[in-house]
């Protein structure tokens, strides 16, 4: 018998749609990997002498992890706006 959380998980899992039907998922595929490169890439050439390039090593990474926030942030299911409670202003 499955428990609840394994229950939980299917459920998230069969809503995932494959990466060719989200088009925002492919930014993560080739993003992430790519930050990471150029930041060891980076550490590479400040541990070679080009001081510049520590500001880059914190950079990179900071870069790949705000791409998965707003992947995170925007393929979260939002409510629809309702306004009706506010109050309306007049026209003058």
């Amino acid at each position: 018998m499955k428990n609840f959380f394994q229950i939980q998980r299917e459920n998230k899992l069969s809503q995932i749609p494959p990466a060719n039907q989200d088009p925002k998922r492919k930014w993560v595929l080739w993003g992430l990997p790519l930050c990471g490169l150029m930041g060891v890439f980076e550490f590479n050439r400040a541990l070679g002498g080009n001081n510049l390039s520590w500001v880059y090593v914190m950079e990179w990474p900071f870069f790949g992890v705000f791409l998965y926030y707003m992947y995170w942030k925007l393929t979260q299911p939002q409510e629809p706006y309702d306004d009706s409670d506010d109050p309306k202003r007049e026209i003058e």
